[in-house]
């Protein structure tokens, strides 16, 4: 999401090792301070003091350095256009900061009136901490510190927001089967002889469970003119407002409201987007879910609307006071809060010694699953307040490149990596941090901005993100296994998590072996740890990628333990009606691998390639993996393949744009020989969704399609060796058939025939695109295109106002024909009435009158995407529709 700039580690300046004694010679005495202020922490040891307090005088040293050297080193780089790192604020009688007053015993009443006395208001009180939140001056917090039972006094420190493919990359859910078996697959294969085949219960999907997020407010509901999140509609069954800094003003404990995110561009919706990454349902066309769609989400506000807080202990007091809260729902199961959210960070590395990190760690040891951002910094040994709380998950960010498939990925240099600053506990486990890492590169889930339709979606990037999708995979997780200990399942997560990781140079090593600081215990799989869950006893088998060349089969066979199993094999059936049939051991592995978990391998690949037989061409297979232990045989899930006949002699690939391309769409490509005694006409029908080689989500209105998607056929020789090259001949067509949802269009964006001839590829590129699908009607792409550049649109337009294209690209050209009229002109409107643009009409050569506009604004810039009206004389009239440039 929002990416930081470096941030500057401060310690106090009057008490600074006497390494540092000689500095600012030369500059004057305030320069030298202020530059002494930049240096970094202290190194990091097993024990020592508070790491915001390295003189142990009970007062953060940030607000003695802002004391000393000025208000501007409140902020990031000391610049005051920066990010503010904690709070104070410039009044009439000075600075004055906000604070933790933190006691070494629950505040009683005795000691909330000695605060009082010197004129430090009680804003809240934490049950999770023995602290209260106040407001000094330098001078008050100093005589805080002198009251009996006060332990420290702690600035509070502001947090801001950390900101498809990426489900496939964890094993949740890859409907292309690139990434097999996953969450959803798991279970295909069926029983075995002798034993149940492995995986979770991939339906519940979430079910029963409660995900409080912690952000800027989950637009969900119907709001003025915006009607909620398609996405997340009906998700949120309670949550509080904890952006105003008092205890009168906020949610109280017993409270339960449900806030919206008015913030615009100070924060981009960014709780709805990390709500959708957890538990979206990814609305009408399903196509970007979140990872447990069937969880249920509480709505807690602590980033106001330019996109900070600083109520984020406040706010997880309220979750721990509502950990078993009936929140009313009809499903009985729905009830209290099961994980918290942090998409978020404060701007300093912390020990886990500051107030929210406690209060963090205090949800953990109440039950409850607490995950939050590494933060963006690219920095290391930088681990923030809250993520660096004791048994807190803290998440950083890996680029899967947008794609399932691991061979790919790289890591994301903004996410900050550990160790954690030690908390003098002796405790070396505590610093491991990050826990695990997470996809957070270009993400897609929902954009909530309220003043779009509510089906929009966008991609982001930042390790906000990468939390949630752990978030998620916890409560698919708590769902299948209802029961399980938060240790259990944290433990599950971080034993199986992915170490192999392409392109991440080593960090340092910790006391667990299978951590370290680069990549904590690795990226989050969630099919890995649904086995792990129910099968810690025996061998695992996590992955099964099958794939095909012309000439060749080729496999990976990922383990994840091995107890006891001498060999894996893999088994092969043939299709039978779409189902597999009598299954025959094709290729065995002897094993090699692991019993433990614990290392920092914890699996073992096989890989293997071999030759298609002539006998298998075109024939569609089964695969699974299979292995006997302890007297039982167990089977994993199937995989289906569809074998090649042979040498692709051509290649037909097409792009649609469509919401509901699976319920609305029958698309075929046909071709046409042009010799004497072959066949008319051939046909090879689209696949589904399924088989899409790749997709994308892109901005538009959602009835007229969002969802592109790219399929690719290859057509093997002698099947139209005929038909090739293309010709006026032989000409190929694209033909897509729209009917049954009134209110989803889309267009065919592109068609094209790449012919593999002896002299090597020759690409056809087919004409009209992008041409507009039509509800109830056939719309045709051709190679090679068709003499004439207007479409045909049927005969209303011909007889009157053509535009082409129709959808057009804002920024782009729109061509207007006119058959019979005295226009002159063809004037363009908004909906609003607004003349915004012109096109001159002259007659041409064909007899139609013919103009040309682009679709730019007075200024020179695109038009927004939308729907327009163009207008030629009184009489003719017809809708045009932008899209996105």
């Amino acid at each position: 999401m929002n990416f930081r700039a470096s941030t500057p580690r401060f310690s106090k300046p009057p008490r600074l090792r006497a390494s540092h004694a000689g500095r600012g010679r030369g500059l004057g005495v305030v320069l030298g301070m202020a530059l002494l202020a930049l240096a970094c922490v202290p190194p990091l040891a097993h024990a020592g003091p508070y790491v915001w307090d390295q003189d142990e005088d009970g007062l953060d040293d940030r607000m003695e350095t802002v004391n000393l050297l000025g208000y501007r080193f409140a902020f990031t780089n000391a610049d005051t256009l920066g990010r503010q790192r904690f709070e104070v604020s410039q009044q009439a009688g000075g600075l004055v900061y906000g604070v933790y007053v933190v006691f070494d015993h629950p505040p009683t009443a005795t000691d909330l009136t000695a605060l009082a006395a010197i004129g430090m208001p009680v804003l809240h009180r934490l049950d999770s901490v023995p602290a209260v939140r106040s407001t000094a001056t330098f001078t008050q917090a100093a005589l805080a510190r002198s009251l009996a039972g006060v332990e420290r006094i702690e600035v509070i420190p502001i947090a801001y927001a950390a900101l498809h493919d990426a489900l496939a990359a964890i094993g949740e859910h890859d409907p292309s089967q690139v990434v097999f078996p996953s969450w959803d697959t798991a279970g295909l294969g069926g029983p075995g002889a002798g034993g149940p085949a492995v995986g979770g219960v991939p339906t519940r999907r979430g079910a029963g469970i409660v995900v409080a997020i912690l952000d800027t407010g989950i637009n969900d509901a119907p709001d003025g003119n915006y009607p909620g999140h398609e996405s997340l509609l009906a998700h949120v069954v309670g949550g509080a407002d904890y952006t105003h800094g008092d205890s009168l003003l906020d949610t109280p404990q017993s409270g339960s409201v449900n806030p919206t995110d008015h913030g615009g561009p100070g924060t981009n919706a960014h709780g709805t987007y990390i709500a959708g990454i957890v538990a979206g349902t990814g609305g009408s066309s399903g196509y970007a879910p979140g990872v447990a769609p069937n969880a249920r989400l509480v709505d807690v506000r602590v980033l106001g609307d330019l996109g900070k807080g600083s109520a984020v202990a406040e706010a997880i007091d309220w979750c721990i006071a509502n950990r078993a809260r009936d929140w009313g729902d009809p499903d009985p199961s729905v009830r209290g809060i099961d994980v918290i959210n942090l998409s978020l960070s404060s701007m300093d590395l912390s020990d886990g010694n500051d107030v929210a990190s406690r209060a963090a760690a205090r949800a953990v040891a109440s039950g409850i699953l607490v995950v939050a951002s590494m933060g963006n910094d690219g920095l290391s040994a930088h681990v923030p307040s809250p993520a660096a709380g004791d048994g807190v998950i803290a998440v950083g960010a890996w680029d899967i490149q947008r794609t399932g498939a691991p061979g790919d990925d790289r890591p994301a240099t903004f996410s900050n990596t550990g160790p954690r600053a030690g908390d003098g506990d002796l405790d070396a486990a505590d610093e491991q941090k990050p826990t695990l890492l997470a996809p957070g590169v270009g993400t897609l889930a929902p954009d909530g901005d309220p003043t779009s339709d509510g089906a929009q979606y966008r991609r982001a990037s930042g390790t906000s993100g990468a939390a949630a999708m752990v978030s998620g995979v916890l409560a698919l997780l708590a769902s299948a296994h209802p029961g399980a200990s938060p240790q259990a399942i944290t433990g599950w997560l971080t034993s199986t998590a992915r170490r192999n990781l392409p392109g991440l140079a080593p960090g340092t090593l910790g006391v667990d072996p299978g951590w370290d600081s680069a990549r904590g215990f690795g990226v989050v799989d969630a099919y890995a740890a649904d086995l792990e869950a129910i099968a810690t006893g025996r061998t695992q088998v996590r992955r099964l990628q099958v794939g095909a060349t012309a000439d060749s089969i080729r496999l990976e066979l990922w383990s994840q333990r091995e107890r006891g199993a001498l060999h894996l094999a893999l088994e092969r059936a043939l299709d039978s009606n779409g189902a597999p049939g009598a299954y025959a051991v094709y290729d065995s592995f002897a094993c090699a691998g692991d019993p433990s978990l614990a290392d920092g391998t914890n699996c073992t690949v096989y890989a293997r390639s071999w030759p298609i037989a002539p006998a298998d061409r075109g024939l569609t297979f089964w695969y699974r993996a299979a292995y006997s232990e302890d007297g039982m045989r167990f089977v994993g899930p199937a995989r289906r393949l569809d074998t090649p006949s042979g040498t692709s002699r051509a290649t037909l690939e097409a792009t649609i744009v469509h919401n509901a391309y699976d319920h609305d769409i029958d698309a075929v490509f046909e071709g046409v020989s042009g010799y004497a005694g072959s066949p008319g006409l051939v046909s090879w029908p689209l696949p589904g969704s399924s088989a899409a080689v790749a997709s994308e989500w892109v901005s538009g209105i959602s009835t007229t399609g969002n969802v592109s998607q790219t399929f690719r056929v290859e057509i093997p020789a002698g099947a139209a060796d005929s038909y090739l090259p293309p010709s006026d001949s032989s000409p190929w067509t694209l033909r897509v058939s729209e009917g049954g949802y009134l209110n989803r269009a889309g267009r065919i964006e592109r068609f094209r025939l790449t012919w593999h001839g002896p002299n090597g590829d020759v690409v056809y590129e087919g004409s009209p695109t992008p041409a507009p699908t039509i509800e109830g009607q056939t719309t045709r792409v051709r190679i090679p295109a068709a003499v004439t550049g207007v479409p045909d649109f049927g005969a209303s337009e011909r007889a009157g106002l053509a535009a082409f294209p129709n959808p057009a690209r804002a920024n782009g050209a729109v061509q207007f024909s006119v058959r019979a009229s005295a226009a002159t002109r063809v004037d363009v409107f908004d909906l609003a009435g607004r003349r915004v643009g012109v096109a001159p009409l002259m007659v041409g050569a064909s007899g139609l009158a013919e103009g040309r506009w682009i679709a730019r604004d007075v200024r020179g810039a695109a038009l927004a995407p939308g729907v327009y009206f163009a207008r030629a004389g009184r009489a003719l009239t017809r809708r045009l529709v932008l899209l996105a440039p």
